[in-house]
């Protein structure tokens, strides 16, 4: 026979509550340190180059030097990009790193908001013991998914993916969350002009990475079982009334 007493539920939610506030200050030190973040511009070693990523991540504007085609030819221009983007993308990784510390740093311990009043539940009752046995159900089958969820996340993360744009005259290829490559169709980029050139690429960029966006937002697709066990271990309320502890 299972035994709970008030002071022990309340002890519980109090637990569960303190967690919850921690997760709440960094939540919040995540989203200040993202507030914090400021365009970044960068070139390629030619000056040919120039790529503008925005505060949010996304390709802000990319800018070719008139002279680009001398520079660096036609041939050259994926790679280009290419580099660019990453090391766009690294700087922001290290502007991000450094606003998150520097906000960590500065940050005190927020008090944490009183557990809110529950009813006690028989945790012995017909329903608290079937509640019981659904999560046991539940645990049980999230994790005969894990294996397959574990391995399909890590086939996804080394597969390399190709984004085309609607002419397909580029292609961008992706690897997880990372672009590795840009390439462009060279009789495509000898006959068009830069500003359509330039708006091409960025739409193709921006359009893989919500492409990643979507999968990182999806990423329990298929997976119903771990779904589930997830939502409900964020909600304490919702976990303790499955184990028959609260009403």
């Amino acid at each position: 026979m299972v035994s709970l007493d008030m002071a022990d539920a309340n002890r519980l939610m109090a637990e569960l509550q303190q967690t919850a506030g921690e997760l709440q200050r960094e939540l919040r030190a995540l989203a200040t340190a993202s507030e914090q973040l400021a365009p970044i511009t960068v070139k390629d070693e030619e000056g040919a180059v120039e790529l503008t990523l925005a505060a949010n991540g996304a390709v802000q504007a990319l800018v070719l030097d008139e002279d680009w085609r001398d520079t660096i030819g036609e041939e050259s221009l994926g790679l280009a990009v290419s580099a660019c983007y990453q090391s766009a993308i690294e700087q922001r990784a290290a502007q991000w790193l450094k606003a998150y510390s520097e906000t960590t740093d500065h940050e005190g311990a927020s008090p944490v908001a009183a557990p809110e009043p529950v009813e006690l539940a028989d945790p012995s009752s017909a329903w608290g013991l079937e509640g019981r046995e659904q999560l046991r159900e539940m645990y049980a089958a999230a994790d005969a998914e894990q294996a397959d969820f574990l391995a399909h996340r890590a086939q996804r993360a080394r597969e390399p993916r190709d984004g085309v744009n609607a002419a397909r005259t580029i292609t961008v290829t992706r690897e997880g969350d990372t672009i590795t490559a840009v390439t462009l169709d060279e009789r495509w980029v000898k006959n068009t002009n830069d500003g359509v050139i330039e708006k091409e690429i960025v739409r193709a960029l921006n359009n893989v990475m919500a492409m990643s966006a979507r999968e990182r937002e999806n990423k329990y697709e298929g997976f119903p079982a771990i779904a589930q066990l997830r939502k409900i271990a964020h909600n304490p309320h919702e976990l303790m009334r499955r184990m028959g502890a609260i009403r």
